[in-house]
């Protein structure tokens, strides 16, 4: 599943379907959020915008999207 790329309350999400994580910019820590909060909140920006602005945010945990897609943070 393609993930969606967003920014939220200061920070940056990555989201599916079924997961979403979101990474404060400032701070540098990725924490999982609810799927429905990054759906309804979340302003989407194009992949190219994401890692233009956002591209030197530190990997993703391992436990992220394990269901198969692979970051470009990872």
């Amino acid at each position: 599943m393609t993930p969606k790329f967003a920014h939220y309350d200061g920070g940056v999400v990555i989201f599916t379907h079924h997961e979403a994580w979101w990474c404060d910019r400032f701070i540098g820590e990725w924490q999982e959020m609810r799927v429905t909060e990054a759906v309804c909140r979340a302003g989407v920006l194009t992949e190219e915008h994401f890692r233009r602005v956002y591209g030197s945010l530190p990997p993703l945990p391992d436990a992220a999207f394990c269901d198969g897609w692979r970051s470009p943070l990872l």
